[in-house]
């Protein structure tokens, strides 16, 4: 389940009630984060925790078209993400950021379940894996 973080509630939150502004990025970008992180951190868009040492930057997002799912607007990535040569590391979650590096965290995705990669794996978020919904 996606979770909007505190930076865009606000910011979605002043540009819709108080006319405030708010420019969206231009691309969004996933990035992966260590089991050693919490819910808190990810709310809080604390990027201490994000694995940076596989190839590249975080990874652009192609998403489809935005449906209603049960009554919730729902998008959904279109083409696999790949990060490429990952460190030793346990996944716990994916997030979605507005810049390759540093910026701020939009929406936070705990994994089902922790994944553990072995230096040189390639962790892959398929087509359709990664879901985001506002309700």
């Amino acid at each position: 389940m996606a979770n909007i973080s505190n930076h865009l509630e606000e910011a979605l939150l002043n540009h819709v009630m108080k006319n405030t502004a708010y420019t969206s990025p231009a691309a969004v970008y996933c990035g992966l984060v260590t089991s050693t992180a919490s819910d808190a951190d990810m709310e809080a868009g604390t990027l201490t925790n994000e694995i940076t040492a596989y190839t590249g930057d975080r990874k652009a997002i192609t998403f489809g078209t935005i449906t209603q799912v049960g009554g919730a607007a729902t998008v959904k990535n279109t083409v696999a993400i790949e990060f490429e040569d990952m460190p030793a590391v346990t996944v716990a979650y994916a997030i979605i950021c507005d810049a390759t590096t540093a910026g701020n965290i939009l929406w936070w995705l705990p994994l089902d379940v922790n994944k553990t990669t072995n230096a040189g794996d390639t962790f892959r978020i398929p087509v359709d894996g990664l879901t985001v919904t506002l309700d």
